[in-house]
């Protein structure tokens, strides 16, 4: 699996997109063609298609002769909305010649028979808390999410996330992560990486609107979530979507907790060996071409409740190599008995606590729910056909 993809499943780090900002808005041209009429393929990169949701079949907005893929994305969606300013929201459908899944054939591929969601309810005397699995990055044609979700954080006191980054004013943010992020001042991403991979960072950089030489100071690990940010973005997949800032945007009167710090989860990402980060940006280069089918059909296994595939898929391409069996058990497994032992904490309290965090937490022998049960607390799977 692409490192980075791995990484925003398994860790609240939305808040790095920030850093792309400068990229959301280029003064571009925006040219309408007929998604059928073989105009699209003539058509040089950067382009883009997007159609309202549910209407792939209808005129299409065309983005192209851009600098990069995310303008064209992002030019793409734009102009199919003022096109169809009724309509529900725009999505992409094509990325230069790339198909993209759309939110309508992932919604298609999840069971309309009653399947477990990624929502358990846990209850010890005067305290509730709803634990719930969370995806940090998706596009506006997956919503509405399940209706048991917004029902529990409806009943919520407080809203725990892995980090409240909403605490920290962003030019915080960014000072605070680019003292992880950046390599010491006598060190360069020259000096680390082999040229080969070099000059492969360096095209793919390019086709995502960054440059080897403005990123030549950051930690391998800062520009493989860079590059992987820029790529689910090229290909639709927002931050502002995320589970975590969806509900944030629906809080009323719910305080906001969390399980971490914030620099507890920026060591983690950019504090790791260099050797390792070298290697983590390699497997992501290696495995860009297939984030967008891995990351459809991993969104279908969390939707559809499917543990199973939901592993087997996380588990697939994450490679066998001890530097990156080290990094998943930081990422996952070292993490999950301070979340358990947190959430254990919240069932001796008194209120209702929504507790999201990365799904992947959740799953399997090691996961936060088997770890409650090991300390003798079971709780409750919700169900797609249960009210709440």
């Amino acid at each position: 699996m692409d490192r980075g993809l791995v990484t925003l499943i398994g860790m609240s780090i939305a808040y790095v997109a920030s850093l792309l900002g400068m990229l959301l808005a280029l003064p571009v041209p925006v040219v309408l063609a007929r998604s059928g009429d073989g105009a699209y393929d003539a058509l040089p990169p950067a382009k883009a298609m997007a159609a309202p949701t549910g209407r792939p079949e209808a005129t299409a907005t065309i983005s192209h002769s851009q600098p990069h893929d995310i303008a064209a994305a992002l030019q793409a969606v734009k102009g199919c909305q003022g096109q169809y300013p009724d309509a529900a929201p725009c999505e992409l459908v094509r990325l230069n010649d790339e198909r993209i899944t759309t939110g309508r054939e992932i919604l298609a591929r999840v069971p309309a028979t009653p399947h477990p969601l990624y929502l358990w309810e846990y209850r010890q005397q005067a305290s509730t808390v709803f634990l719930a699995g969370s995806v940090h990055v998706l596009k506006p044609s997956l919503y509405p999410l399940p209706r048991q979700l917004s029902a529990a954080f409806a009943q919520a006191d407080y809203l725990v996330l892995e980090v409240n980054t909403e605490q920290y004013p962003r030019a915080v943010m960014q000072q605070r992560t680019m003292a992880h992020a950046l390599l010491p001042a006598d060190q360069t991403l020259t000096d680390l990486l082999p040229a080969p991979l070099a000059q492969r960072l360096d095209r793919s950089l390019a086709a995502h609107g960054m440059s080897f030489t403005a990123l030549a100071g950051a930690k391998p690990a800062m520009v493989m979530t860079q590059l992987t940010i820029a790529r689910l973005m090229a290909l639709g997949y927002l931050p502002e979507y995320g589970v975590e800032q969806h509900f944030l945007g629906l809080r009323t009167r719910q305080e906001v907790l969390e399980l971490e710090t914030l620099d507890a989860q920026l060591a983690l990402l950019f504090d790791q060996p260099l050797s390792m980060q070298v290697q983590l940006l390699a497997d992501t280069l290696d495995l860009e071409p297939v984030v967008e089918p891995l990351l459809a059909d991993l969104l279908v296994a969390w939707l559809s409740g499917d543990d199973a595939s939901f592993l087997d898929l996380f588990k697939a391409q994450a490679g066998d190599s001890v530097l990156s069996e080290e990094f998943n058990r930081a990422l996952l497994d070292d993490r999950n008995p301070a979340m358990a032992k947190k959430i254990l904490g919240y069932l001796q309290q008194s209120g209702t606590y929504f507790v999201l965090v990365g799904a992947a937490h959740l799953v399997g022998e090691r996961g936060v729910v088997s770890l409650l049960a090991d300390a003798g607390v079971e709780g409750r799977r919700i169900q797609s056909s249960e009210p709440l």
